[in-house]
């Protein structure tokens, strides 16, 4: 099945926010990457902001499918794969959890993106929450914002140093945390 233009801007602006930022990320750029015109990109997201909460709210559905085909009977098995789809986010060089970037540039993002982005991160520490809760872990909201919290921060330092090995690290003592 082919995408739509609106999907094929999208998938462009991922690529770029996800590597570079969504301050770096102009129409042009999209237009050329898609091969499409910059007005073209404006009929379907008129502005920079409608776009980045395009993007993240689509980000956060597929993550969202994604969290919900984990198996939560077994705690150590779920807490897996929830790692998992932050470590797969993780391109050393190439890109990090789109919702990393966004956070990391909160201060100057429109408020619809941030807010978007909010939700991303209360749908995480939800997910955690139930999860923790069910298998009677200690603490459960304060355990599932360390552990959004640390892989979070674990890709955005392991992409500043160039090091997967930051992010690996951290990822090891969160498992750990919770067991």
């Amino acid at each position: 099945m082919s995408l739509t233009m609106k999907e094929k801007i999208l998938t462009a602006a991922e690529k770029r926010v996800r590597g570079a930022g969504f301050s770096e990320m102009s129409f042009r750029d999209l237009a050329q990457d898609v091969g499409i015109k910059s007005a073209s990109v404006h009929y379907h997201f008129p502005t920079k902001p409608d776009l980045g909460e395009a993007l993240v709210t689509r980000y956060a559905d597929r993550f969202k499918v994604a969290l919900d085909e984990i198996d939560t009977d077994d705690l150590e098995t779920a807490l897996n794969g929830f790692v998992t789809l932050y470590s797969d986010a993780l391109v050393l060089n190439e890109s990090i959890c789109l919702c990393a970037i966004m956070g990391a540039e909160a201060i100057g993002l429109p408020e619809n993106v941030n807010q978007r982005t909010k939700l991303f991160f209360s749908m995480n520490k939800a997910w955690l929450e139930d999860l923790f809760k069910a298998h009677g872990v200690n603490d459960p909201s304060d355990t599932a914002a360390l552990v959004v919290a640390a892989l979070e921060g674990g890709m955005i330092v392991a992409s500043a140093s160039g090091d997967r090995a930051i992010f690996d690290q951290i990822a090891r003592a969160v498992r750990r945390k919770i067991r």
